[in-house]
């Protein structure tokens, strides 16, 4: 009885470290679709500079326009890549970390060690680099959000611009009701709806 009091003793306290564990794992997945896409986004735009150059109907300074901005989207690509890439290195240290933090505990509960520095060690270091992975990731949605934006700013202006068929006041008017969207946000489409029509009536 007494044994078997001592084995669950020990199992519950490896399982401790289970949720950070747990956490670990949920992030790295998740960073590892956004490494994913980030890498297929940064090909596309490779592949776009490529079709610009080989692009003999365009003039030199639709060229140097248009590469600018992918040169700009491809950086924050980049930038992002290597961000995401430093998250998923650290995140695996973690799991590591916890793993270690687990099979210590399991040590110490069988020899019945008096010093329990080394869990509680490797457990804080553990949560200092998930507090970092945590900047890291806030740093990659701010350049993500700079990226969006800035093409949404771009792809307005060629809409502005460019639609030279489109009637003056329907121009306009789309140009008012985009704007609005990007203004209000709202939260669903029947809000929308009825914000629009207000605005044009």
């Amino acid at each position: 009885m007494n044994t078997i009091s001592q084995t669950l003793t020990i199992l519950s306290s490896m399982i401790a470290p289970v949720v950070l564990i747990l956490a670990c794992g949920s992030l790295i997945t998740t960073t590892s679709q956004r490494l994913s896409r980030v890498i297929e986004r940064s090909r596309k735009l490779t592949e776009q500079l490529k079709q610009l150059v080989k692009n003999n109907d365009a003039s030199s300074e639709v060229i140097t326009e248009e590469g600018t901005k992918l040169f700009y989207q491809l950086n924050k690509s980049t930038l992002r890549t290597n961000l995401l890439q430093r998250a998923m290195v650290t995140l695996y240290l973690c799991l590591s970390l916890f793993v270690a933090t687990s099979i210590s505990l399991g040590i110490m509960d069988v020899f019945n060690a008096k010093h329990t520095w080394l869990p509680v060690l490797l457990s804080i270091i553990g949560a200092l680099m998930l507090f970092y992975v945590s900047v890291l990731l806030i740093r990659e949605s701010s350049l993500a959000l700079k990226a969006i934006s800035k093409e949404m700013d771009d792809a307005l202006l060629y809409f502005k611009s460019n639609l030279e068929g489109l009637p003056v006041a329907s121009k306009a008017k789309w140009w008012r009701t985009i704007k609005l969207w990007q203004k209000v946000k709202p939260k669903t489409q029947k809000e929308a709806a009825s914000v629009l029509s207000e605005q044009s009536a």
